[in-house]
Formats: C-alpha cells, sequence, structure tokens
C-alpha cells in the first residue's frame, strides 16, 4: 500500500501526504489525537501487530500525514550494525571524526516521528542499544561517540512487526523490550465493505468485481490461520490491490499471476493452488480446473 510524499533532500526524511482511501478505525483515531497532545510533553511509543500487507507501516505514515509530521522509516531488516543506526568514527585529514547518522539526527531534533519497520528483524544487539532511547531516560551513551544521543521533545515513535513461525529471519523480543511499548495496535485487514472500497478507489475495477476478489481473499484468510488451517499463506491488501489493479487491464486471465501463483502446485488437483483456482471459477463462472496444475504456468480456462 503505497502513499505519496513531500520530499525533503536525500536524508530520508519526509512528510507524506493524506491518503483519503486509507481507512482508520474511530478508536486509532482517538488514539492520534491522544498521541498528538501526549507527545509534547513525553516520548510516544506504538507497537503495530497484524498480518502482512494489512497497513501496518501506512498506518505510522498516515499519523506522520494526518499531524504534518516529518518521517523517518528505519528499515531493521537492512540495518543489521549499530553503526548504521547511531553513527561511526572515521578518519578524515590526519584525524578523525564522529559522523553523524541520520537517525541520531532526527531523534535529537524532536517533532518528528520515527518508524522502526520489521522490528523484530533487528538483531538483539540493535534492541538492547535501544532500550534507553525508549524508557524513561530518553538518551544512551555511546563510546565510541565519546557523548549521548538523546531524545528530542515531541518525539513519536512507531514499530512494525510480524509474529508467527510464517516469518523466518525475525527475532524474538524479550520482556523487557516489551515493556517498552506501552501501546500495542492489532492491525487486522479491513471489514469487507471497506476492502471493497480501496480496491476500487486505488485501482478503479468496479464494484462487482472489487466484492469477487474481497470474497476470494477471506475465504484464504479463514483457512489459513487455526489447526485445522488449509492454506500455507493468507492473502493481503496489499497483493489485493496488485490484483485489482492488474483485472482492470486484463480480466481473469491476469489472476494467474497475482493470485493462483502464490500458492503451490505441489499435489496438481489436490494442491493449494487447485483450490484457489475453484475459489476463482466459482466467483467469476470460468472453465472447470485442468486436472493437471503446472507449477510453472496454470490458465484459468483449464
Amino acid at each position: 500500500m503505497t502513499t505519496a510524499i513531500k520530499k525533503m533532500g536525500d536524508t530520508g526524511v519526509f512528510v507524506p501526504q493524506v491518503n483519503k482511501s486509507y481507512f482508520i478505525t474511530k478508536d486509532v483515531e482517538k488514539l492520534f489525537e491522544r498521541l498528538e497532545t501526549k507527545a509534547k510533553d513525553k516520548t510516544q511509543k506504538v507497537m503495530l501487530k497484524g498480518p502482512h500487507g494489512s497497513g501496518k507501516t501506512e498506518m505510522a505514515m498516515q499519523f506522520a500525514a494526518r499531524t504534518g509530521r516529518p518521517l523517518l522509516i528505519m528499515n531493521c531488516a537492512n540495518l543489521k550494525e549499530p553503526r548504521e543506526w547511531f553513527g561511526y568514527r572515521e578518519a578524515e585529514n590526519g584525524t578523525t571524526r564522529w559522523h553523524e547518522s541520520q537517525f541520531d539526527k532526527t531523534i535529537s531534533a524532536g517533532g518528528h516521528v520515527v518508524l522502526f519497520d520489521e522490528y523484530n528483524r533487528a538483531h538483539s544487539t540493535i534492541h538492547n542499544t535501544l532500550i534507553p532511547l525508549l524508557d524513561g531516560r530518553g538518551f544512551t551513551y555511546l563510546e565510541e561517540k565519546g557523548g549521548t544521543i538523546t531524545v528530542g521533545p515531541d518525539t513519536v515513535f512507531f514499530a512494525t512487526m510480524n509474529e508467527g513461525a510464517a516469518y523466518a529471519g525475525t527475532h524474538a523480543i524479550d520482556a523487557a523490550m516489551k515493556d517498552r511499548w506501552s501501546r500495542i495496535v492489532e492491525v487486522t485487514y479491513l471489514p469487507a465493505a471497506k476492502e471493497i472500497d480501496v480496491l476500487m478507489s486505488r485501482s478503479g475495477i468496479d464494484k462487482k468485481n472489487a466484492k469477487s476478489l474481497v470474497d476470494i481473499a477471506n475465504q484464504i484468510r479463514k483457512k489459513a490461520t487455526g489447526l485445522s488451517s488449509t492454506y500455507s499463506d493468507g492473502f493481503s491488501t496489499r497483493q489485493l490491490i496488485a490484483a485489482a489493479e492488474d483485472f482492470v487491464i486484463d480480466g481473469v486471465d491476469s489472476l494467474t499471476f497475482t493470485m493462483t501463483n502464490l500458492f503451490s502446485a505441489e499435489g496438481g488437483t489436490n494442491s493449494e493452488r487447485a483450490a484457489i483456482l475453484q475459489l476463482i471459477q466459482g466467483k467469476f463462472g470460468v472453465a472447470e480446473v485442468a486436472e493437471e496444475v503446472s507449477p510453472a504456468k496454470s490458465k484459468l480456462n483449464g
């Protein structure tokens, strides 16, 4: 899910624009209001948890957009070393100087939103360094810098996180780190009517076909959770938008690449992919599933 931005140089800091098609519940709107009020007196921290593609990152972006705050997104999966977060010392003209990171500049300045995206993909060594920044101290001492990094006033931290065995490459978050996040929002997929509206506004798809795609996605989601799950993965709103965009151009045939091929063809006509084809056929009235479903290519018309 994408949001237009107002660029602010090459620093990685930007002010997102309000996305009118992004649905926010009344409870979250009230949370945004509380964060805006309380951040003036104390650093605010919010953890966003939920399935992939459900709009967690954009929720943080929309807080920044609606409050007019500049935003810095820290991609925790790509930033492996403390120096990538906090800065480093380098030789220059026979001496050494401290290279200040954008993260240091941003949190020290205050008045920003900082998003730790995919928070549990950062190694525990990074989490340990962040702990004093996120608790009542609001600062941490760096030996290499020879000084402290201090969180400036009116700062709001968000973090996003996917949890569960399906998310390889993540790290466990211990109780001490969880305790630093005073608010947790469980971000779920949209109600069907709202998700239909999102598909229509972002792709131009008509309501009837948008409803069919959302119905398919919700059937997949219901059977991708719990002990009796029959699908290895769900179907995100992000994936649905891509499916709707292609559908507008090429119709049902395009769903081969945006829906069916996301699921395994192992097992032929008993595979996950064959089951997805059955769902598509039921909604769009295309021909019966072929007896063999190829892992490389599947056709909706058999």
